[in-house]
């Protein structure tokens, strides 16, 4: 996350908070650490490059759930 990209996060929560009466302060704290992990890298990362490293659902036996129902 580069310096603008956190001045438009840190402006959009500044206009959010300004115009809502509703935003309490968790909602505030909850968006201000989102912006500073993400500037700092410590997002979790969702994204799999290696689709194969799990295998497929067609692999996996799902015979045992079956004998969870009776």
């Amino acid at each position: 996350m580069n310096l603008q990209q956190i001045i438009e996060e840190l402006e959009n929560i500044i206009e959010q908070a300004s115009s809502d009466d509703d935003i309490g302060k968790e909602s505030m704290l909850e968006a201000l650490t989102d912006v500073v992990r993400d500037a700092k890298g410590d997002s979790l990362d969702f994204d799999m490059e290696d689709d194969d490293h799990y295998g497929s659902w067609q692999e996996t036996d799902f015979s045992s759930l079956s004998e969870l129902d009776n």
